[in-house]
């Protein structure tokens, strides 16, 4: 995994969160191990600034240290994946309804960049732009809804099942309506309407969280 060298402090702080993004955005895979030696080197810094955030990615959740204390990106179990899909409906539908509220066009104009740029990625086959796009689409969304800590449960969510989302790079009826739900969501968020908001954010989650079930180990 090749990362951006960093050049500027605090260097654990952008070492947590260039990892922290490769895990929103399904550039680090379910199962993966991880060296502290091989980020480092990677990153272009030392082994104190990885450690540094490695840890706090352990602590959060989003990494775990094996029996033989290896570090690795969790394996999502279908149980789990089906708690974590359930309260990210609950909390993302209220950061939108929320986001509603406060919605102008200038957001509105940001997010109809990203989701014609999305499109196009989807159009030429590069899923790792549409993700890294679909990830700053949402999470514009909710930084929108002026509630900080509600972004911070979020992130914490998707942390969880970002690692799965490049395997909806081979699924072809995932690929045919992966945008639709975006388009809905900015035009809700045009008329300020918080229920619309709400109802393409619960569809969004849910159309891609019932093909990943489905490739998730019971």
């Amino acid at each position: 995994m090749e990362f951006t060298q960093l050049t500027s402090e605090p260097l654990h702080e952008q070492a947590y969160a260039t990892l922290r993004n490769a895990l929103l955005t399904g550039r680090l895979a379910p199962g993966q191990s991880l060296t502290i030696r091989g980020l480092g080197v990677s990153l272009g810094i030392s082994a104190t600034p990885v450690r540094e955030a490695l840890q706090r990615l352990i602590a959060e959740g989003a990494l775990e240290l094996t029996p033989n204390r290896a570090i690795q990106v969790p394996v999502m179990t279908r149980s789990r994946f089906i708690e974590v899909t359930e309260i990210r409906l609950r909390l993302e539908r209220f950061a939108a309804e929320a986001a509603a509220a406060r919605a102008d066009g200038e957001l509105c104009d940001r997010l109809q960049t990203l989701s014609d740029r999305m499109h196009a990625a989807i159009e030429r086959g590069c899923f790792p732009d549409y993700l890294a796009d679909n990830q700053t689409f949402h999470f514009l969304i909710y930084e929108a809804s002026g509630l900080p800590y509600l972004q911070q449960l979020i992130g914490l969510c998707w942390l969880r099942t970002g690692p799965w989302l490049n395997r909806l790079a081979q699924e072809g009826r995932f690929l045919a309506i992966a945008n639709e739900e975006h388009e809905h969501m900015i035009a809700a968020l045009r008329k300020q309407d918080a229920n619309a908001a709400s109802e393409a954010t619960a569809r969004d989650i849910s159309e891609a969280g019932s093909v990943l079930i489905e490739l998730l180990p019971s």
